[in-house]
């Protein structure tokens, strides 16, 4: 579950300000065996196929530079230093010859044009053809002889096998005991490190069915409730392959079991149904790796974990930064209710009770009122008062589901906006994410809640209430993207609440800040005192700008019926 950050800025999934430095990328041990024979087949080039006379610093500078960023410009384009794995393998090198070889026709053609039109100081295309093909032929000498020196050395068990091994450790500083890619000692010893009060999360990752060799794996600071990392493989044939690994919130989730039934049988279903407008390859859901005992999730001391497939160029975003934007929630929230309307409610198990149940809550409210551990109620009573003359419509929902009058559908219970991540360069929804609160429920508590974070025009602990009010623009481009994608599946008693949805649902957030300040601060993160007193004021004024402009959103909602041909009865 993710609660809204204030923070309108895009944070973009695949980024991270680490990742850089500490990505499989760039080997650096290749990049200075590649310098140092360039410059040597240079050195001899120039020393011993030339004539002094033409070794001007002017001439031997230039070629030098020139070939230089030609050469490695073409390796880094190929991506040849990201490839090699362990220095090694066949794919790898495809790629290398192949940047040699058109890094080579450029640095000729380089030449040619230098010496004819622009009458640089003289330095023979013969020699520069000799130059390149001594370089490419000792660098690819050099690789393909690394490239069996290490696997003769790592699958033999001879006396000569033992020896490469301990001259490939003792003068390429090859680390055998390592998985890394690259497998090289650093130069500089490590400083010892504090053990991870986690387990080994490498070992962790690998009891589940991944794709090559772990290469990194850092922890992802998005979200309250599981702690996440992003794990990094590069398999043999040098694709890198991501994953989430995550620690589940057993304290949220106690019943693990339930709750990884219900997921992996949300993303079966979605996987084969749900249609995103950016959807591709890459599916609508985050699919479930399992461990190699062909288990949902990997317990041990440290706690439950799962590992799950990774979307890469993608964003998230935590307010609608423009109405289409909005409109895209709106269809894929929508779809999600759609596409998991055929599924039987009883096969999702119920893993946290009366999630959304606005009158629970209330009355939750006012056991702690009673309590007042903190002695805070005496300095809240307004809230309290505002509250309170608003209970007769707190069951509105709950009283419906409970009596029949609409039915229970498989909800997703946490419709943020930065829950659905959008496609970079189409700017689309592609997924839908966060699922562990899957769970019978109704949608128009889903609905709502969407409304209540995507709609207010201040951030969620406002000081400044004058700012805080339900951008009704914003709400008609949801509302219409959501009934667009579910509105023939909902029952004409379902849209006939819509209108009070965000209400409500805004009302129970606003309860549930307020007695959690009551209550010392226990639930919700806060970074300064008083802060879930300003998320509840927050919450109520928005109750009330949403009162007044009902006749308004029940106006919205009538022309968006009438225009998808739904009948309903507002009133």
């Amino acid at each position: 579950m993710s609660n809204q950050n204030s923070d309108p800025r895009v944070s973009k999934q695949k980024k991270s300000d680490q990742s850089t430095s500490k990505r499989t990328g760039i080997r650096w041990t290749m990049v200075l065996y590649d310098v140092v024979l360039y410059l040597l087949c240079w050195t001899a080039i120039f020393v011993i196929g030339l004539s002094a006379a033409v070794l001007t610093v002017p001439v031997v500078a230039l070629h030098l530079g020139v070939g230089f960023v030609i050469f490695f410009g073409f390796r880094l384009v190929f991506s040849c230093y990201k490839c090699i794995f362990r220095y090694g393998r066949m794919y790898a090198f495809a790629r290398e010859i192949l940047a040699s070889t058109l890094a080579a026709a450029f640095l000729v053609l380089f030449s040619y044009v230098l010496t004819t039109f622009f009458l640089v100081a003289d330095v023979p295309t013969v020699a520069v053809i000799a130059f390149v093909a001594m370089y490419v032929v000792a660098s690819l000498m050099a690789r393909f002889v690394y490239y069996y020196l290490y696997r003769y050395a790592t699958e033999k068990e001879t006396k000569l096998a033992h020896s490469l091994r301990w001259l490939l450790s003792t003068f390429a500083f090859v680390d055998f005991d390592s998985k890394k890619p690259g497998a090289t000692r650093s130069l500089i010893p490590e400083r010892p490190q504090n053990p991870s009060p986690i387990n080994d999360l490498q070992n962790i990752a690998e009891r589940f069915v991944i794709h090559g060799d772990i290469t990194s794996i850092e922890q992802i600071n998005k979200g309250y409730i599981n702690r996440t990392y992003k794990v990094e493989t590069l398999s043999e044939a040098g694709h890198i392959h991501q994953y989430i690994l995550q620690r589940i919130n057993t304290n949220v989730f106690p019943d693990v079991p339930a709750l990884m039934s219900n997921f992996e049988l949300t993303t079966r279903h979605l996987a084969e149904k749900l249609q995103l407008p950016g959807s591709h390859r890459r599916g609508t859901v985050q699919t479930l790796r399992p461990t190699k005992d062909g288990e949902l999730f990997y317990r041990d001391d440290s706690g439950s974990w799962r590992l799950m497939t990774y979307f890469d160029n993608v964003y998230s975003m935590d307010i609608p930064d423009s109405p289409e934007v909005f409109y895209y929630a709106g269809v894929s929230f929508g779809r999600f209710v759609k596409d998991m309307a055929d599924v039987n409610a009883d096969e999702i198990k119920v893993v946290i009770p009366n999630f959304h149940n606005t009158k629970s809550r209330y009355l939750d409210l006012e056991k702690s009122i009673a309590r007042d551990p903190k002695k805070r109620v005496q300095d809240v009573m307004p809230e309290i008062e505002f509250i309170r003359a608003r209970a007769d419509r707190f069951d509105m929902i709950s009283k419906a589901l409970e009596d029949g009058t609409i039915p229970t559908r498989i909800c997703h219970n946490d419709c943020n906006l930065n829950n659905i991540l959008f496609d970079e360069e189409t700017h689309l929804p592609v997924a839908i994410i966060d699922l562990d609160t899957v769970m019978p429920s109704s949608p128009l508590y889903d609905y709502g809640d969407s409304m209540r974070i995507g709609t207010n025009t201040a951030k969620d602990d406002e000081k400044d209430l004058s700012k805080v009010s339900c951008n009704l623009e914003l709400y008609e481009q949801y509302a219409r993207g959501y009934l667009e994608s579910c509105g023939d599946v909902l029952t004409k008693e379902e849209l006939a609440l819509l209108p009070y949805a965000s209400l409500i649902i805004t009302s129970e957030d606003g309860i549930r800040f307020l007695m959690d300040h009551i209550d010392g601060d226990t639930y919700y993160h806060i970074y300064y005192p008083g802060q879930n007193l300003d998320r509840s004021r927050t919450q109520l004024k928005l109750v009330e700008d949403m009162e007044r402009k009902l006749p308004e959103i029940k106006e919205i909602l009538r022309k968006i019926y009438a225009e998808l041909g739904l009948e309903a009865e507002i009133v």
